[in-house]
């Protein structure tokens, strides 16, 4: 019987390689793995990111133009001082800025959009997205309330939460409508007051010209715009700015969006054709607007190569290898069809 004698220096070297080797394959295994996680979590998060934003513009630009009744056939009568400067100008229900180029657009974005990317659309949507009280008591000495005593500036409501001093509103019924800017909410007594003076842009009367008491609804009335620029962390976002408020982050990752808009030209209330901001000639046209979102990871190196992508008629070769994909969707004007 042999004795054992011990491993040999050969068995030792083929155990070596064997484990080396099979070390090497679990690593490999590991890495892959974690890979394709990184793949499919980007793209999970890419896709949530997309249903989100399509799903809010979806909400508003289906109210764009809403102005507290579905009917077209009414009287609305802005007391705004300032009732045609962008943040202004509901009878504009939608508009856009084409960007012509990197650099530039077909007309000047507005003071208060802040630090824009150039190349990038810009989205501006005007109506009503607020939740409405009912217009309870209107004092006024006249049964018309179309005189404007110093005691019929104010309007009794259901509810005044949500309401405060500056907000634009909208009172009205299906037959006629004022727009007008709050000088003061009183919770107590449920009242807000719309007198003249004080307020930017302020009113330029206190005669709303109508009675909305028992019939009418008071509802804050607003102009959103989307456009992206660098967040914070000096990644591109899609950002919505509301009336004169800060623009509010929306999404991170979101590179680029350009807009389409359907217009009609034969007065069928449906879209003929669809163009760019800079071809549109009358914004009360618009009946809809397409919307194409150019979403990147916010992560690098998701990718094994640059990735090639087609986005308005042009195909695209990065310098980094961010996973991106295209969403596009189109949106009707509730309040222009049908």
């Amino acid at each position: 019987m042999k004795r054992q004698r011990g491993i040999s220096l050969v068995e030792i070297m083929v155990s070596l390689v064997a484990g080396l080797i099979l070390t090497a394959g679990v690593i490999q295994i590991f890495v892959a793995n974690k890979q394709t996680y990184r793949v499919a979590e980007a793209s999970s998060r890419l896709q949530e990111n997309a249903r989100f934003m399509m799903e809010l513009l979806s909400r508003d630009l289906r109210m764009a133009g809403y102005l507290g009744c579905a009917t077209r056939d009414r009287t609305i009568v802005n007391t705004l001082n300032d009732t045609t400067s962008f943040l202004y100008d509901f009878n504009t229900a939608v508009e856009g800025l084409e960007a012509t180029s990197s650099s530039a657009w077909d007309t000047t974005p507005d003071n208060s959009i802040t630090s824009p990317l150039p190349g990038r659309d810009i989205l501006t949507i005007r109506g009503v997205f607020g939740n409405e009280t009912p217009i309870t008591g209107q004092p006024s000495n006249t049964g018309d309330c179309t005189n404007a005593a110093s005691h019929t500036a104010n309007l009794k409501v259901a509810n005044t939460s949500g309401l405060s001093a500056g907000d634009i509103v909208i009172a009205g019924n299906c037959s006629r409508a004022s727009i007008f800017q709050i000088t003061n909410v009183n919770t107590s007594s449920a009242t807000v007051v719309h007198n003249t003076g004080g307020s930017n842009p302020g009113n330029s009367t206190k005669d709303l010209g109508a009675c909305y008491a028992g019939n009418g609804s008071l509802t804050k009335i607003s102009t959103r715009t989307f456009y992206i620029r660098n967040n914070p962390a000096g990644n591109p976002a899609l950002y919505r700015k509301n009336d004169s408020s800060p623009a509010e982050e929306l999404i991170e990752g979101v590179e680029n969006m350009q807009v389409l808009y359907g217009i009609d030209t034969d007065n069928d209330d449906s879209a003929n054709q669809f163009v760019p901001a800079n071809n549109v000639s009358d914004w009360s046209q618009v009946t809809s607007v397409r919307v194409s979102l150019l979403l990147q990871s916010t992560e690098d190196n998701i990718t094994n190569a640059p990735q090639s992508y087609t986005f308005n008629g042009a195909t695209i070769t990065p310098s980094d290898r961010r996973l991106r994909k295209v969403y596009t969707a189109t949106f009707g004007i509730r309040n222009r069809l049908p």
